[in-house]
């Protein structure tokens, strides 16, 4: 009774910490966030804040991947499980878009930890973490599902290599609804929206794996 309510306390305080790093982050520059920052706004302790997290980065590394579980869950519930494959990543494509619109800063807090992280020499033990989660979410997610699904039903081509095609559309896909959330259309084509891009690309890529013969 005793350890589980400890537990539970222990749970608690870090969810609220993981809350209020990504309130403080997304807010602004993730850089010039100190810990006492998070501590005011989740209520607790910096000796608490140490019992969960050995350092800020530990932490931004875990804002990152709640948004990425957050996208994944925004996915699932925005899909269409009906239909054949092909229409199935579509849907999935559709449903990232308007992650990407609908939260446009949590889009920016990927743009600046990819960008930062990219540079920075991370200890050994975090960036194994991430890898397994990064490789794991890609496993689980509906895209790889959809590429899987459609070769099997054959509305996809047959000789569609899924994983290597998986990663490519997450790749670029990712790329563009990143560029969608700070970016803005040039001088003298503003007639054409992110928003069209964004279908356009999608476009693109079900005619670069679709079967033409379905």
């Amino acid at each position: 009774m005793n350890d589980n309510w400890h537990s539970n306390i222990s749970n608690k305080n870090r969810e609220e910490i993981i809350s209020a790093g990504k309130k403080v982050f997304i807010g602004s520059n993730f850089l010039n966030v100190k810990i006492t920052d998070i501590c005011n706004l989740a209520g607790v302790s910096r000796v608490t804040f140490y019992k969960n997290f050995n350092a800020m980065d530990e932490l931004i590394f875990e804002v990152q991947m709640d948004i990425l579980n957050n996208i994944a869950q925004f996915i699932k519930d925005k899909s269409d499980f009906t239909g054949n494959g092909k229409e199935y990543v579509k849907t999935v494509l559709y449903a990232w878009i308007d992650f990407a619109k609908e939260h446009k800063e949590e889009m920016k807090f990927i743009v600046f930890f990819d960008l930062y992280y990219s540079s920075y020499d991370l200890n050994e033990e975090l960036k194994l973490k991430y890898n397994k989660f990064t490789h794991e979410d890609y496993n689980r997610s509906l895209l790889k599902f959809a590429l899987d699904k459609g070769v099997k039903d054959e509305s996809l081509s047959k000789d569609l290599d899924t994983a290597k095609a998986g990663m490519y559309i997450y790749q670029a896909f990712m790329g563009l609804l990143q560029r969608m959330s700070y970016a803005t259309i040039p001088t003298g084509v503003e007639h054409i929206t992110l928003d069209e891009v964004a279908i356009k690309v999608v476009d693109i890529i079900i005619s670069s794996i679709e079967n033409r013969n379905y």
